[in-house]
């Protein structure tokens, strides 16, 4: 059994304030959760944004990965970054794996910040209402023809 190595979490120092509002009046249990809304919220805006300044300790990937589903989420959203790149799943480039969905997580709590100053509301409502869009998804699917489907293909 190999032993994870000692990969963690940043937290951008930017958005400390905002993740102290999300975690005292949205709920969130503990920062850990907001890194992982944040990078879904980056992921779904295509909003990857690197920094540098860090607050706090960082989280340790095994909190990180608490949740059952946090683990497939960081690696989901780093093989869909890197999708011609199948290594990026391997063991040795966990860190890699993390410092994506650290940049995504940024650009969520970016975004995010940005409705709480245009729409002047807290970030607990915006919270609320960034969930029930994504359970609301209104597009509308559209209808294809077989034909169109099966243009490229050759038997």
């Amino acid at each position: 059994m190999t032993a994870t190595p000692d990969v963690r979490a940043r937290r951008p120092q930017q958005h400390e304030r905002l993740m102290l509002e999300l975690q005292q009046e949205a709920k969130f249990p503990a920062f850990r959760d907001i890194l992982l809304f944040a990078a879904a919220v980056g992921f779904t805006q295509g909003r990857r944004v690197p920094f540098t300044a860090v607050a706090g300790d960082p989280i340790r990937y095994d909190t990180l990965v608490g949740p059952s589903f946090a683990d497939t989420l960081v690696s989901m959203i780093a093989a869909n970054e890197v999708g011609d790149d199948p290594e990026i799943m391997d063991d040795a480039r966990l860190q890699e794996r993390v410092t994506i969905f650290e940049e995504y997580a940024n650009g969520g709590l970016e975004h995010i910040q940005e409705i709480v100053n245009t729409r002047k509301q807290p970030a607990a409502t915006v919270a609320i209402e960034l969930v029930t869009s994504a359970l609301t998804d209104d597009r509308r699917h559209t209808e294809i023809a077989v034909e169109d489907l099966l243009g490229g293909v050759t038997w």
